[in-house]
């Protein structure tokens, strides 16, 4: 059941928004959110062509909709449309959750936190720890952020381009100045203790490939890949094999669609269910 109360002209009205949208399991996930603590409230998905974004957030504020998700192609390009950004989501440049306050929209991103909290799992804390990510992307991006604010000592971040890590690096490292932040060759990095090792990039999508191999590395304490289909890529595999901790992007997905659901309604998020609806949905 979607919503457990007749839809009526209180009824509140949250969704997401990207293009294409359609594989979305942020519906399923919310509406199970709100079913269980009883909000008059109903989430569905809405597919926005790129050239009709501002169109569409015009339409957030008049037809008042309480809440949105963003996601690809819109999170970088949604920003100048908002009326606050949050100081988190101004750092990575980009939004992905969006609450309707009186007809004033503010941006957040919840996507690192989300992050962070998934490593509860291993259980991981950033703080004083040597930290390496792959790729340079989005997701890179907001995992490094989340990553610095939540004080590592040192990230050392690996892309195929290497100009596009410099960029990150010299963007983030005056904000950062506590967190040791520099582009690495992976096989720089093969003769150092690492206590986390994170995978952004696509490399293990198509259950092949791996984007490392962990028996060249001296030391790696705790592998997560944000990848969650497949939910066991070539590199958690290894690290099975290995005995070393590890998580898939499964939590991150989950943890900041908890974060955007306590954004939105100031109350704490039914995790429990939201993992077995997400679960369901994996199967």
């Amino acid at each position: 059941m979607i919503h457990s109360l007749p839809i009526t002209g209180k009824t509140q009205i949250y969704g997401i928004i990207g293009y294409p949208v359609t594989h979305t399991f942020s519906p399923l996930i919310q509406n199970a959110a709100f079913q269980a603590i009883q909000a008059d409230a109903v989430y569905l998905a809405f597919e926005v062509h790129p050239d009709k974004l501002p169109a569409a957030i015009e339409g957030i504020r008049s037809l008042q909709v309480c809440g949105i998700n963003v996601t690809v192609p819109h999170k970088i390009n949604v920003v100048p449309h908002l009326d606050e950004v949050t100081a988190t989501a101004q750092r990575i440049g980009a939004v992905n959750t969006i609450k309707n306050q009186d007809g004033r929209l503010i941006g957040t991103n919840t996507d690192g936190q989300g992050f962070i909290r998934s490593l509860s799992e291993l259980p991981f804390i950033p703080q004083n720890k040597t930290i390496v990510i792959l790729g340079a992307g989005g997701s890179a991006r907001s995992i490094l952020v989340a990553l610095a604010e939540a004080k590592a000592e040192q990230i050392s971040l690996v892309n195929r381009t290497i100009s596009k890590s410099q960029q990150l690096v010299d963007e983030f490292s005056p904000i950062f100045p506590e967190t040791q932040l520099r582009t690495e060759q992976l096989e720089n990095l093969h003769n150092i203790s690492i206590d986390l090792l994170v995978n952004t990039t696509s490399v293990g999508m198509d259950g092949d490939k791996s984007p490392a191999d962990l028996n060249e590395f001296k030391m790696v304490q705790h592998v997560a890949d944000i990848i969650y289909t497949p939910q066991q890529t070539p590199l958690l595999k290894q690290a099975k094999q290995l005995n070393i901790p590890c998580i898939n992007g499964l939590g991150m997905l989950l943890y900041q669609g908890c974060e955007a659901f306590e954004f939105w309604t100031q109350q704490k998020a039914p995790i429990a269910l939201m993992k077995t609806t997400l679960m369901q949905l994996l199967k």
